[in-house]
């Protein structure tokens, strides 16, 4: 598919994702010239009617929506039977890759993401769209922080009839709603059982619910009681636990009624972390559930009660007609003989098992497991999954723990294991660069180690193991080679104290180091020149061209002896001055004298003051008694 052009506008670039009926790939639009994300209906499905109209159904569904939180869909079109959506294309990562790499989200964080998904289900269910597959994995958090719902292939449109599961049950069982575990009524409140599941999982880390089978997980969906996120992680604010607690009752008429609802829990638990909301207490209303596959062969999705009702009747006729119709037959098989009765045990009394769970298992174990209380077992279909190991049973029909007619196989699903992907080019990019790619197709990170390189920049990959190019089953871990750039050489700082400051040099020098800043320090014992200390010990192991610093002698420290002496002050009048009283103040030993006070005129030229003194003497120069500046002068001589 890369490369292809798609309705003559969308050029697929490269695969960046997969789901059971699809494949999603990044494109570029022509047209519009920007980049989108286009799913494409697996072409083993094309063919299969029921598969080409729930992809039709998710386009037609999905495309009614409009929201910052919900991904867009921009385009349908069918191409040489490639069947397509045009999407958002969305710069980000899933909630699910998220929550893996942090293991969990803090409370305000996951209350934010949360409040996001909850204002998209709003708009989704104002429109009569339930999801139906709220999970981590179809939530994409942008860079910005921006949620956004994506994944509408098993919405349905809402009518004013009631909705139910024809066939098989649709969702993703961590995340399932009692109601869809067992194949029951599904409304806009299973929608908000999932998003409890995915804020119980931001906060923990965790989903409720584990189990060595999908059949086992949705049984604990139905049966067991959820344990409260503060039981399993500290801090968990009540107002929060509240919110969740009450989103994931097992009776929906226990949960909120809308999703505007939840949203306002949200929002006020966000402007106040240490609300407590009322609980009217949490019972679990619902009755023992039996769970039994559907058999609705004739694929109606909408039943009213008064066709329930009228099927109930039609059946109680249809059930006398039978017992009349049997009576009958027994009559006339008791007239024939010994034989006929024979007969009626074989028509009235076969015999049915409770059938074993068999999925995980191998085809051979399976076989086995059916055969022990008389089954058989029929392949009807192999599917890529990642999750079950190939030549393993994906699913069964009917499911474990039901009961069944040994005359009626179990019909099941083999896995092919993973889908299989081509291992991408990745020398010459930077590591991260190499992990994004790799998470692209399907690939994920194995080990990586550095190595020296004096052509290759630090950070960027050097070799890659499997090889560009090979076909291997996704989830596969490709090992990377980063370069740590040039080897670093180790050599021994020389020891120059001592020695003049040119044969430091050069044996600094030889040693593969730099000279670096000089320091000159007065030294009674150091001649003036040489070296009295370096700023790295010497036999100290450093990387070649390091730089060293050295404190070189002065000799000894001169101290100025005070003398008396004369200097003479040139003092210059502003231009154009007349007749300016100019004093010479000196202070010496704390004595303050007038050195010189007359009147002069600039035009006089510039005056010559000669001031006596001993050591160190201030003078202040004052035109008309004001200081126009000051200095210090010094009478010494260095000994």
């Amino acid at each position: 598919m890369i490369g292809k052009v798609l309705g003559n506008r969308y050029e697929i670039v490269e695969k960046i994702g997969s789901g059971g009926m699809s494949i999603v790939y990044k494109a570029r639009c022509g047209l519009l010239n920007r980049f989108v994300a286009v799913k494409v209906l697996r072409p083993e499905f094309t063919s299969d009617e029921n598969f080409v109209k729930k992809f039709r159904q998710e386009s037609q569904a999905a495309a009614s929506l409009s929201h910052q939180n919900i991904v867009s869909i921009y385009d349908v079109g069918i191409d040489d039977d490639i069947h397509y959506i045009v999407m958002e294309y969305i710069e980000g990562r899933t909630l699910k890759q998220i929550i893996r790499e942090k293991g969990r989200l803090n409370p305000a964080q996951a209350a934010d993401i949360a409040q996001q998904i909850c204002k998209a289900l709003v708009h989704a269910h104002k429109n009569h769209i339930v999801h139906r597959d709220i999970k981590p994995h179809n939530i994409l958090v942008t860079k910005d922080g921006t949620a956004k719902v994506t994944d509408f292939g098993i919405a349905r449109a809402v009518t004013s009839s009631t909705v139910t599961n024809t066939g098989s049950v649709i969702g993703s069982v961590h995340y399932f709603s009692p109601e869809q575990a067992r194949g029951g009524y599904i409304d806009e409140k299973s929608d908000l059982y999932s998003l409890g599941i995915v804020l119980y999982e931001m906060v923990t880390g965790r989903v409720p619910f584990e189990g060595e089978s999908p059949i086992s997980i949705a049984l604990k969906h139905i049966q067991e009681t959820v344990t409260p996120p503060a039981e399993i992680i500290d801090g968990v604010p009540a107002g929060l636990e509240q919110i969740i607690m009450k989103a994931i009752q097992k009776d929906p008429g226990s949960r909120y009624e809308t999703a505007g609802q939840m949203l306002d829990d949200l929002n006020a638990f966000i402007k106040n972390n240490d609300i407590l909301f009322e609980t009217q207490g949490f019972e679990d209303k619902e009755s023992p559930t039996i769970i039994m596959p559907a058999v609705n062969k004739g694929g109606a999705e909408d039943r009213t009660n008064t066709n329930k009702k009228a099927r109930e009747k039609n059946s109680r006729q249809n059930n006398k007609k039978t017992i009349i119709a049997i009576a009958l037959i027994i009559m006339a098989l008791i007239v024939v003989g010994y034989g006929g009765s024979i007969l009626v045990k074989k028509l009235l009394f076969v015999d049915v098992v409770e059938v074993p769970d068999i999925i995980g298992k191998t085809q051979e174990e399976a076989e086995a497991e059916l055969k022990k209380v008389g089954l058989k077992m029929e392949i009807r279909d192999r599917k890529n999954n990642a999750e079950f190991l190939a030549g393993t049973i994906i699913s069964q029909h009917p499911l474990g723990g039901t009961e069944n007619k040994v005359t009626n196989p179990v019909l099941v699903i083999l896995s092919l294991g993973p889908e299989k992907t081509e291992v991408p080019y990745l020398i010459n990019l930077s590591a991260a660069e190499a992990q994004a790619k790799l998470q692209q197709r399907g690939l994920v990170d194995g080990e990586i180690t550095t190595r020296p390189s004096e052509t290759v920049t630090v950070g960027v990959v050097m070799d890659q193991s499997p090889q560009p190019g090979l076909m291997v089953d996704e989830g596969t871990p490709v090992d990377l080679v980063i370069s740590s750039g040039p080897e670093i050489q180790q050599i021994t700082v020389p020891a120059v104290v001592g020695l003049d400051l040119q044969t430091a040099k050069t044996r600094i020098q030889n040693a593969g180091m730099i000279l670096g800043d000089t320091y000159p320090q007065e030294s009674d014992l150091v001649p003036e020149g040489y070296i009295i200390r370096q700023s790295i010990p010497p036999n100290t192991m450093v990387e070649k061209g390091a730089s060293i610093g050295l404190w070189v002698s002065t000799g000894k420290k001169v101290v100025p002896q005070p003398v008396e002496g004369t200097k003479v002050l040139t003092i210059n009048l502003p231009a154009g001055s007349k007749d300016v009283k100019v004093t010479v103040k000196k202070y010496q030993d704390g004595v303050e004298e007038i050195e010189y006070q007359m009147r002069h005129d600039a035009d006089e030229g510039p005056l010559k003051v000669a001031v006596t003194g001993k050591g160190q003497v201030r003078v202040v120069v004052l035109f008309d008694d004001v200081e126009q500046w000051s200095e210090t002068l010094n009478f010494t001589k260095e000994e």
